[in-house]
């Protein structure tokens, strides 16, 4: 195997050991004026060139949530294929039933960039974090999840060139 089809699993496994804990939601669905106002804080909190290239795309669907579940787990068989070594592989196979637990949020945000650009989003998910906690909710961006980009770009039926930048799981904490 070449080294670089080693370095996405070696990144992967690197980002897993400094990841945060994960958090359980309770089953109910939030508002959609609290939801409406935490994307409009995001929004806020790009700047004006990027606003219109943004895109927030909310999913309440649970059969949607599970076709993302399953495009994770395609993402993480793939890693795993490409790992060369038993401490990066339990370091997957440990992650991998957590890693999928925004499929019970009771909302997910997929943020996605209609054409690829270069933008810091961190801004904006700590705005989107801070509404959430003013209306009582847990906002989790869920940053291992962008090795599926390009599977969730497809169930999120994206057309080329768009992509999903970030996924954000919301609801109250449990």
């Amino acid at each position: 195997m070449c080294a670089a089809a080693q370095a996405p699993a070696k990144n992967f496994a690197n980002l897993l050991s400094t990841s945060k804990s994960i958090r359980k939601f309770k089953k109910k669905i939030p508002p959609v004026e609290a939801i409406t106002k935490i994307a409009e804080s995001g929004k806020n909190h790009l700047p004006p060139e990027f606003t219109n290239r943004i895109e927030f795309i909310v999913i309440y669907d649970e059969k949607l949530k599970t076709r993302m579940e399953q495009a994770s787990e395609s993402m993480f068989q793939r890693l795993y294929g490409q790992s060369n070594n038993d401490i990066d592989r339990a370091k997957l196979n440990a992650y991998n039933h957590y890693a999928k637990f925004f499929i019970k949020a009771p909302v997910v945000f997929a943020i996605t960039q209609k054409t690829p650009f270069s933008v810091n989003i961190n801004d904006m998910v700590k705005a989107m974090q801070t509404s959430a906690k003013v209306h009582g909710l847990e906002l989790l961006e869920l940053m291992p999840q962008l090795s599926a980009h390009k599977e969730f770009a497809e169930v999120l039926n994206l057309k080329k060139p768009a992509q999903v930048l970030t996924i954000l799981a919301s609801g109250y904490p449990d």
